[in-house]
């Protein structure tokens, strides 16, 4: 049986232009994989009518969103609601969602898995993001304050991509996330300062999975 990746990637401003950058490792990972099929939505393409669309069509078992959210939406490019509680948050059952977009795991999250969702990996409150505001893909990996957050972020996909439980997934997440703090912390640098850690923190308190900690992609 084949499975089938949907990543949304609007890259209409900084955050999502990194989150863009630092997902790819994950995708062409799932890219690589003989039995597995992704489907991207780029650009003005991450847009309701096409993720409706694309949804339906391919039916995937999982979902990235490189998105931004709020408690109970996730949105693409300009903003444009991909799905909101109360109205098509039915499109996420039966689906894996792994969610890059502030806040939405506090309501949206809860919903998808009340609805039938399988499992859903992200953060109840804001994703804070600390980065160099490099302008290349190249200049965007190499940036030595991104890394502490996306990285660990993007383990969860990757793990997923390579046969991890959702649970396992989380957990390796959590890790690589904590190991950066302990880092951070011990660092003599002065350009990881604590507010950095503190951001790093924030998020490794708010990540949350919800739903089936067994399943697997």
């Amino acid at each position: 049986m084949s499975r089938i990746l949907i990543v949304t990637n609007p890259c209409d401003d900084k955050v999502t232009e990194y989150l863009d950058t630092w997902s790819e490792k994950a995708i062409n990972l799932a890219k690589a994989q003989p039995d597995t099929f992704v489907y991207e939505l780029r650009g003005g393409k991450a847009n309701r009518e096409d993720f409706v669309k694309v949804i339906e069509e391919k039916q995937p078992q999982l979902i990235l969103f490189n998105s931004h959210g709020n408690h109970d939406s996730i949105t693409g490019f300009n903003q444009d609601v991909l799905v909101r509680c109360g109205e098509n948050e039915h499109l996420l059952k039966d689906k894996i969602i792994h969610a890059m977009s502030c806040n939405a795991g506090k309501t949206l999250g809860p919903e998808a898995i009340k609805i039938g969702g399988v499992a859903y990996i992200g953060y109840k409150e804001e994703f804070k993001l600390t980065h160099l505001n490099k302008n290349t893909k190249a200049e965007q990996l190499r940036d030595e304050v991104a890394q502490f957050f996306l990285e660990p972020a993007y383990e969860a996909i990757i793990a997923l991509v390579e046969g991890s439980t959702v649970e396992e997934a989380f957990n390796r997440s959590r890790k690589m996330c904590a190991d950066n703090l302990t880092s951070l912390i011990t660092s003599n640098s002065p350009s990881l300062n604590s507010s950095v850690a503190s951001r790093l923190y924030h998020n490794y308190q708010h990540q949350v999975y919800l739903g089936n900690g067994a399943a697997t992609f």
